[in-house]
């Protein structure tokens, strides 16, 4: 992960470059995001964070963390058993019951089966943005309560990007951050050897 802090001087850009690294590190999203670009406008008390998200692990389906059986599951995967048992009384009700800690009975025909099998029980990309978002609270200065997202289309799929104040955001601001986002998209294009 790649962090990139300007505007301040060059002990604050600094220090915010490491709580950046420290945050997402904590938070575990350090492999999930590929950079974060921060603004410091301490004169003006307006702070512009912009986090490039990455990869994002695949859905975990039925089929990843169990092995079926006849009429009967049994779960490899402890991580999700919760979610997999509400998903499963959600859509089938009393016909499932949980026998053991690792083995669900199922009371299914084998279309059931079957279509149960593809069913996501957990998307990683479903949280990962509240995440992301709680990571960008605990950098912004503790001031900073009025807060901007910069609209998605102007900044590109897998981008989030957040302006901070204690002041309300003008104008002003708002075209700087989508101007700066916008510097973002071509540089990064560019580093990709793009056009």
């Amino acid at each position: 992960m790649e962090v990139r802090v300007e505007g301040g001087d060059e002990f604050a850009n600094a220090s915010y470059s490491k709580i950046c690294q420290n945050v997402f590190r904590d938070i575990g999203l350090h492999s999930n995001v590929d950079d974060v670009y921060m603004y410091c406008n301490p004169a003006e008390h307006v702070f512009i964070i912009s986090v490039k998200v990455g990869r994002v692990p695949s859905p975990v389906t039925v089929n990843d963390m169990t092995i079926r059986g006849d009429k009967r599951l049994k779960v490899t995967n402890e991580r999700y058993v919760p979610k997999l048992l509400a998903l499963l009384w959600d859509k089938f009700g009393e016909r499932v019951k949980q026998l053991s800690r690792l083995e669900i009975s199922v009371d299914l025909s084998t279309e059931e089966m079957q279509e149960l099998m593809k069913m996501v029980v957990y998307d990683p990309r479903e949280d990962l943005n509240t995440r992301i978002l709680d990571a960008v609270d605990r950098i912004l200065p503790e001031g900073a309560r009025v807060r901007y997202p910069i609209p998605a289309q102007s900044q590109g799929q897998g981008r989030l990007t957040i302006i901070a104040s204690e002041n309300p955001i003008t104008d002003e601001w708002k075209r700087k951050a989508e101007e700066m986002v916008s510097k973002l998209k071509k540089e990064l294009k560019l580093n990709e050897g793009g056009a």
